[in-house]
């Protein structure tokens, strides 16, 4: 009888034991859960701007709903499409080139050791109209000096 209510009792405290443990690693656990979506969320007054204009040489005017798409890439896999970090979309109804653009990013999701790109397109009801054909280095120049792209017809 005594060595039941001894074993009963050793249970007991295993059970609180592993009970308090558990609870302990618990709310630790949400701790970093929260510190690391905290650290993913952007903080607004550590955000950068990548900003420019996009032009072309013909001399055509486009149709009305024409959208104007550039996108900031991590072009650093060859093998790989390339991930696109920030866009801006923006309808250009018959206004002449330039077109102004600006590119709000997270500083902290660009690793210098990869390959960043600019992307411009501009398009029509789906269709292709024009597209920049060379790799455009978003931090080749100062930052803050606007960055000109040039698009040509596909």
């Amino acid at each position: 009888m005594r060595a039941k209510r001894r074993i009963k009792s050793a249970i007991g405290r295993w059970a609180a034991i592993a009970s308090t443990l558990l609870l302990a690693a618990c709310s630790h656990s949400m701790g970093i859960e929260d510190a690391q979506r905290q650290a993913q969320k952007p903080d607004n007054s550590l955000m950068r701007v990548i900003s420019g204009d996009v032009w072309y040489r013909e001399r055509i005017a486009l149709p009305p709903g024409a959208e104007l798409t550039v996108t900031l890439e991590d072009q650093s896999r060859a093998d790989a499409p390339a991930t696109v970090l920030t866009d801006y979309t923006h309808t250009v109804d018959g206004a002449p080139p330039p077109y102004p653009f600006r590119l709000v990013f997270n500083p902290a999701v660009i690793d210098e050791r990869m390959t960043y790109g600019l992307r411009a397109r501009i398009e029509h009801n789906g269709d292709l109209l024009f597209i920049s054909t060379q790799h455009i280095d978003p931090f080749a120049g100062k930052p803050g000096d606007p960055v000109r792209i040039r698009v040509s017809q596909p």
